[in-house]
């Protein structure tokens, strides 16, 4: 819809069943990441308040190896670019079996001891208060208490997720493909006072657009542009909140999931709550936060091919796997129960937009949920590249004669194996 109709529709007739607010403003969300305090001067792998000792240090793969169980050759052989079974593309799908008895690591990570992963020692990070405990948790970089986001002290030394806002690397991969359209959100406050800074009774949703977000002439989003509302049976949030000095807060947690950008989608939140500034140039900016499973999101590197994760980023996945166990700090059933959820926090900048409301007939006026009127959708794969078959954390291919696995011949015949030398 293009900005005449968007002007036109400011003039519709409220759609019937649905109170207008007080006011309302629209965005759309223009760059999310999960928040990571970055504590160094410069660089990615640099030390810093966050990380004294850098990001987590190159593995040395030959001894990791070697330690579960492979000969020294057999080690250098699966490191052997002229390896046929070790793809630039996929990596070597060997590695995934170096558990107790060949085990595979990624579907089993418990099958070798924890390799360790350096998690943030800092004191200083983002987020909310999700337990209302200022004992706890870091302190913001403005100086709030308790900030609970224990995700971030999992792997906020990890170098995919460290760096300055929005130079991280995983960042700007998954905010390129949402930017490029590969999905859209928006985003609709609405309140019922008179003055949107100060109200004691505002709603906050989330949802997602099929319309694709437009660049400027700098590569910019561009502001002010029309998106409608897809109504999704997932992709739905909507936090009772209140403003006061421009900053809105939630009054009450709830449940929600968002489009989340990295290898997984879904960015499923228990207790979720939200705090978001309206700034004056019309913006929005904050956090999503919330306690959400852990090993779904373990899950979700695996599938991203766990070889590559490995080797591209540094990390064994099993060290993550132990590192997420121990810093859960959520159970549904109760404080006594198992911890399956970790506090989290996406960061969240979002610009001026005009949201329609599904049927494109005019600009939403409230917030409410849309998820009844959604169409089913096939179920998605769980696996991060679509366009290939990702099985247990490897990439299956039946055209290999060689397949990896607990009973895989390692060594060549010697002229194929000195081949590379």
């Amino acid at each position: 819809m293009n900005h005449c109709a968007a002007v036109l529709a400011l003039a519709a007739v409220a759609l019937p069943g649905i109170a207008n607010a007080g006011w309302t403003k629209t965005y759309v969300v223009e760059w999310n990441e999960p928040a990571m305090y970055y504590g160094a001067k410069d660089g990615v792998i640099d030390p810093g308040t966050d990380c004294p000792a850098g990001t987590n240090p190159e593995i040395d793969w030959i001894k990791v190896l070697v330690d579960a169980g492979y000969t020294e050759e057999e080690a250098k052989w699966l490191r052997n670019p002229a390896n046929p079974t070790r793809s630039p593309v996929h990596g070597q799908n060997q590695m995934a079996f170096r558990g107790k008895d060949r085990a595979n690591v990624y579907v089993h990570p418990t099958s070798t001891p924890d390799p360790g992963l350096v998690g943030v020692s800092g004191t200083i990070g983002e987020g909310i208060d999700l337990d209302g405990n200022r004992k706890n948790g870091f302190t913001s970089p403005t100086g709030e208490k308790g900030i609970d986001n224990e995700f971030y002290r999992t792997v906020g030394c990890w170098k995919t997720y460290r760096g300055p806002p929005r130079l991280s690397s995983g960042a700007l991969q998954f905010n390129d493909s949402m930017r490029n359209g590969g999905w859209t959100t928006v985003i609709v406050v609405a309140g019922k006072g008179d003055d949107p800074l100060n109200d004691k009774d505002v709603t906050v949703g989330f949802f997602v657009s099929a319309d694709k977000m437009v660049k400027d002439g700098n590569g910019n989003i561009a502001r002010d542009y029309t998106f409608s509302i897809k109504p999704d049976e997932k992709y739905e949030a909507i936090f009772p909140a209140q403003s006061k000095n421009g900053v809105i807060t939630s009054t009450k947690p709830v449940t929600g999931m968002l489009r989340e950008p990295a290898y997984w989608r879904d960015l499923e939140l228990l207790r979720a709550q939200v705090r978001f500034e309206m700034k004056a140039d019309g913006s929005l900016t904050g956090y999503v936060g919330g306690y959400r499973p852990w090993k779904d999101v373990y899950t979700g590197w695996v599938n991203a091919r766990g070889p590559v994760i490995e080797s591209l980023t540094w990390v064994q996945l099993p060290g993550v796997y132990y590192a997420l166990q121990r810093n859960a700090d959520y159970s549904p059933s109760g404080p006594k129960g198992e911890k399956t959820h970790i506090s989290y926090a996406l960061r969240v900048d979002a610009l001026p937009a005009f949201v329609m409301t599904p049927d494109s007939a005019q600009q939403v006026a409230s917030v409410q949920s849309y998820r009844s009127q959604a169409v089913p959708e096939p179920q998605r794969t769980m696996a991060a590249i679509p366009s290939i078959r990702v099985v247990d954390g490897i990439v299956i291919d039946p055209k290999s004669k060689m397949q990896a696995g607990p009973t895989a011949v390692i060594l060549p015949p010697k002229n194929l194996a000195n081949a590379g030398n």
